[in-house]
């Protein structure tokens, strides 16, 4: 599925009405009429609606909206924010329409919002600046209000590239993205907004979604599940790969095992470990196939790794100083395929002598250490995914995958949105299991060319997925770790 920005929407738009034909008014009947659909599909029973409309074409599209919901004999009530005589053509001959059918505009007042439904068609896609002044208290006014919102394109107020909020946004029960499916709606904060995605593609023709390059794409689990080299009936421990993780320092010893044992789980034929000399027999005593090594063996254990993971419980300390080094020293003399994550990209951020492009390991930060990366705040981080993402990779190379909501991948060249997952991820030791899911698999297509791309999209994707199982029978704030691990 091809994810699109607002600049590319607004493209297609443009290449619809001029290269292929289809009147403006045209697609904004088709947008208004999808809606309607919609709105009678979500709320069969609503007698009254409430429409707020801009001045741009999302108003009009709103505006059309009253129109087949006045035909339909439900009670209509429009609001526009702005000036009428700021319409553009099209949603003015809309406009006058409506007037002709009896319906006169009112003001915003609290009154308008006591209501079956009410539709947002403020701003649309186009908003490039903070809300504030009176828009800002409509939103506010409608997010406190009982009645359900239907949004048309996007709830005003979230950026449709991005995900980020322009200061303040709707929360809308129900979204209908018009055209294409916007990157927007599926990731950063933008996806809390939106409630339940309807997309239109207005009828408009598939070839026409071929003439503008998209932003990102999304596919399904099954398309990389089949990335992954089937194993041969002859197989054996050797041929599936061998995984090295390092890490686990003191008090951090269950972070190494959640990743080492998910490694096991996804398939690596063995799964090595180096972490602190104490911890080396408990782990072995707790998963007996891991196979626990003290630090002072890594030299020659780094050879005999088809994938390496480094970071999970590392710690910052002097010892993982060292160990991440030493880890770094082979990296950059060999091509072996490496994850790192966790402490050890914070100490990547933090030690200047490490600032080096691996074109050959996937780093996996979350928004806290994408910051610490890119010397910024986290909140920097969520404003824009997008340009997070492309700055890590230009700085460090590889492969990224940051985390979050909407989890984006990228390899240079192209990016991939992971849509599953769920709030019950969000708890420690998650990502150590994601760390230990691509390394096993990297381990496992070593020698048969599975991508670091390939890699990460199958851990992103079979991790998130295993969670929106888990959660389907058990209490969301339930979820932990270890069965992730168990779905495996």
């Amino acid at each position: 599925m091809k994810l699109f920005s607002a600049e590319q929407c607004q493209q297609l738009d443009r290449t619809a009405i001029e290269s292929w034909k289809t009147p403006g008014l045209l697609l904004m009947k088709r947008a208004a009429f999808g809606a309607f659909h919609t709105l009678q599909a979500h709320w069969p029973n609503a007698q009254k609606v409430t429409l707020l409309c801009g001045t741009g074409n999302n108003g009009g599209d709103g505006l059309a909206l009253a129109q087949y919901a006045l035909l339909a004999g439900m009670d209509v009530t429009v609001t526009i924010i702005g000036n009428p005589q700021n319409f553009k053509p099209d949603a003015r001959q809309v406009y006058e329409e409506l007037i002709q059918l009896g319906v006169t505009p009112v003001d915003f007042s609290k009154e308008v919002l006591d209501t079956n439904v009410i539709v947002d068609a403020l701003l649309g896609i186009g908003i490039n600046k903070p809300i504030s002044g009176e828009l800002a208290d409509i939103i506010q006014a409608v997010n406190q209000s009982e009645a359900p919102v239907l949004a048309l394109d996007i709830p005003t107020g979230v950026d449709a590239t991005t995900g980020s909020m322009h200061g303040c946004a709707i929360q809308a029960d129900v979204t209908i993205s018009f055209i294409a499916h916007k990157l927007g709606l599926y990731t950063g904060v933008g996806a809390d907004h939106i409630g339940e995605i309807v997309i239109d593609d207005l009828k408009l023709p598939v070839a026409l979604f071929d003439t503008t390059p998209n932003l990102a794409d999304f596919h399904d689990l099954t398309f990389w599940k089949e990335r992954l080299p089937a194993r041969a009936t002859s197989a054996h421990k050797g041929s599936s790969g061998t995984a090295l993780l390092i890490g686990g320092n003191y008090a951090m010893a269950g972070a190494i095992q959640l990743s080492a044992t998910a490694a096991l789980r996804a398939g690596a034929g063995l799964v090595k470990v180096v972490t602190q000399n104490e911890h080396t027999g408990m782990l072995t005593e707790q998963q007996p196939e891991l196979m626990c090594y003290p630090t002072t063996q890594l030299d020659e254990l780094l050879p005999q790794a088809n994938a390496i993971a480094i970071g999970p419980g590392l710690g910052l300390d002097d010892w993982a100083h060292d160990l991440l080094q030493q880890s770094l020293l082979y990296l950059q003399q060999h091509q072996t395929p490496a994850v790192l994550d966790a402490d050890a990209l914070k100490l990547l951020a933090k030690n200047p002598t490490f600032h080096l492009q691996n074109p050959h390991w996937v780093l996996t930060p979350h928004p806290g250490e994408a910051a610490d990366m890119l010397g910024c705040s986290t909140q920097d981080i969520q404003n824009d995914r997008i340009s997070a993402i492309y700055k890590l990779h230009e700085l460090y190379g590889g492969v990224v995958l940051l985390k979050g909501n909407g989890t984006l991948i990228f390899d240079g060249k192209h990016l991939e949105l992971c849509p599953l997952g769920n709030p019950g991820m969000a708890v420690g030791g998650m990502g150590d299991v994601l760390t230990g899911m691509i390394t096993s698999y990297l381990a496992q297509g070593s020698r048969q060319g599975l991508s670091l791309m390939d890699a990460a999209c199958l851990g992103a994707y079979q991790h998130a997925a295993i969670a929106d199982q888990v959660v389907e029978t058990r209490n969301l704030t339930s979820l932990i770790p270890s069965d992730i691990i168990a779905g495996l």
